[in-house]
């Protein structure tokens, strides 16, 4: 008998042992599941989505599928009135598109220099500007409205990023002199027409000149006047955002609101890319961090609801100039000031060799001490190991960084090569590297959305 009570003990023991190491086991387990990432991003970056084009159908069909995950995790709709006339998960945007009918040419006297002949239009926002020709170098400052010729731009690299100095400081044109990258590329460019969509924004526009339309422009004196222009044709087009939000569970804070946001699209199909393949799938751009929005969203759904409000927001046309971004920041949804901080997960598929395994790092990161906050509180986020590069002014987050907003984008993206080409495939995303990433940020974020920290600019640093 004794035996038997002996037995049965240490049976018990064994079976709570077993209760308990589970208990430890589940609540150890991340919330994250790297099948569930693997799952969303085969669907997101396959060439069924051919590219998500921006504005695309596709793009819609991306904010429909994000909208229907957000409704399955258990958010509330925060889009527009569907059929019912209650809300759903998507916001459709409506964009007044503008394209030149013929195209477009930089007038000075009676010569024209013609877009896909002597110039390329890389962007504009406007159908006709006017102003003065100033020949700048890097640093030195444009007088307002002035039309620059950059001399001695850099040789490669970004150069919407390479002109912005200029743009920032009042002109309203920049040209740059062909490189190598926009010579081979040249025919493709030139043979769409141009097109921007309406705004109320200052005139801008870049253009690129060949080298010998680049030297005749050199030729000319400061103080030239110089017209661009053409007839343009309006078009309504579109695009769309998922959009689902946790209400704060408290009654004060619960009007205070964190944005955690990504693109969902990407830059389509380029019937004109060499070789077979003409899908742009944009696995790493921004699947990742679209992925990243829907798996922290799954996983506090799942938990007890924080203090704070919680808008979780993927923007469509980031590509096309942050078109859904700006249409929300517009049209908040909740008072700008209970608007707390906005994190973009932007690119997060592949480690930066740059920063520590399994670290990520957060644009702007001296800006504000949001990023030193998130990291005491387990956060993996370091100082953007690339500040040549701009990238805090590169995406979604800045359209609301300018309205004095916190806002920042948590990346790892490495420079690689793949950027914004065909190879930017599902074969080339690191997961455990990027589930671990998104791991990293739920028990951080948990603690923002339940502390009363008002993140702060650092002193000179707002933008």
């Amino acid at each position: 008998m004794k035996n038997l009570i002996k037995r049965s003990t240490l049976i018990a023991a064994i079976l709570v042992g077993s209760t308990l190491m589970g208990l430890a086991q589940s609540a150890a387990k991340a919330p994250v599941d790297e099948r569930n990432v693997r799952a969303a991003m085969h669907f997101l970056a396959s060439d069924a989505m051919q590219g998500r084009g921006s504005g695309t159908i596709f793009e819609r069909i991306t904010a429909e599928y994000v909208g229907s995950q957000f409704m399955q995790f258990g958010l509330e709709p925060a889009g527009e009135p569907g059929w019912d006339g209650k809300p759903t998960f998507v916001q459709t945007v409506t964009i007044e598109r503008k394209t030149f009918e013929a195209d477009p040419a930089l007038k000075i006297g009676q010569t024209a220099f013609v877009h896909g002949k002597e110039i390329l239009v890389v962007r504009t926002n406007n159908a006709a500007i006017q102003g003065k020709l100033q020949k700048l170098a890097a640093g030195e400052k444009p007088e307002s409205g002035a039309i620059v010729l950059f001399k001695n731009p850099p040789a490669s690299g970004n150069m919407n990023q390479a002109a912005q100095p200029f743009f920032a400081a009042g002109a309203s044109m920049v040209i740059i002199e062909e490189t190598a990258q926009y010579r081979s590329g040249w025919a493709s460019i030139g043979s769409r027409k141009p097109a921007f969509n309406a705004s109320s924004a200052k005139p801008s526009a870049l253009i690129v000149a060949s080298k010998e339309s680049g030297a005749a422009i050199s030729a000319l004196a400061d103080g030239t006047a110089i017209e661009f222009g053409g007839n343009v044709s309006t078009q309504a087009n579109y695009t769309w955002n998922a959009i689902g939000k946790l209400t704060g569970s408290d009654k004060t804070a619960s009007a205070e609101v964190i944005v955690l946001s990504s693109h969902l699209d990407h830059i389509g199909v380029n019937e004109n890319a060499p070789g077979p393949d003409k899908i742009n799938n944009g696995a790493d751009d921004d699947a990742s961090g679209t992925v990243a929005v829907m798996e922290i969203a799954r996983a506090l759904a799942a938990g007890k609801r924080p203090k704070r409000t919680i808008y979780f927001v993927c923007f469509g046309s980031e590509e096309r100039g942050g078109l859904g971004s700006k249409y929300f920041a517009e049209n908040m949804p909740f008072p700008q000031d209970k608007f707390v901080a906005n994190l973009q997960f932007e690119m997060i598929g592949r480690p930066d060799p740059k920063v520590k395994p399994e670290e990520l790092w957060l644009t702007g990161y001296e800006r504000s001490n949001l990023g030193p906050e998130l990291a005491k509180r387990g956060a993996k986020l370091v100082q953007d190991p690339h500040p040549t590069q701009n990238f805090f002014q590169r995406s979604d987050n800045y359209g609301f960084a300018i309205r004095g907003i916190i806002a920042h984008t948590v990346s790892s993206f490495g420079l690689h090569t793949d950027y914004h080409r065909v190879t930017d495939e599902v074969k080339t995303i690191d997961f455990p590297h990027m589930t671990k990433s998104i791991n990293s940020m739920v028990e951080p974020i948990i603690w923002l959305a339940n502390s009363n920290f008002v993140p702060a600019w650092n002193e000179g640093k707002k933008p």
